[in-house]
């Protein structure tokens, strides 16, 4: 229930407060963000080309990997942000 509490509060956060209104702009944004993490590219691709031919701890690690390419491949749009 963390990860909710702390979402709760980026989203909060973004908004201004409980109060304030909800940028339309920024949500299309956030959602154009979200929406890349379910994609795959040429990177992520191979890595999931070689998971079969791994043991299974190394396949963990192959996880961790993919998680971590996604998430720098969102560095730019955020930095789009400002955040």
């Amino acid at each position: 229930m963390a990860e909710l509490d702390d979402l709760t509060g980026l989203l909060g956060g973004l908004m201004g407060g409980e109060n304030a209104d909800i940028d339309p702009e920024l949500l299309l944004r956030l959602l154009d963000i979200v929406s890349k993490l379910g994609e795959e590219d040429k990177y992520t691709g191979l890595l999931r080309a070689l998971r079969p031919l791994l043991r299974e701890e190394n396949r963990v690690k192959l996880d961790r990997a993919e998680r971590l390419m996604k998430l720098m491949s969102l560095l730019p749009l955020l930095r789009g942000l400002g955040i």
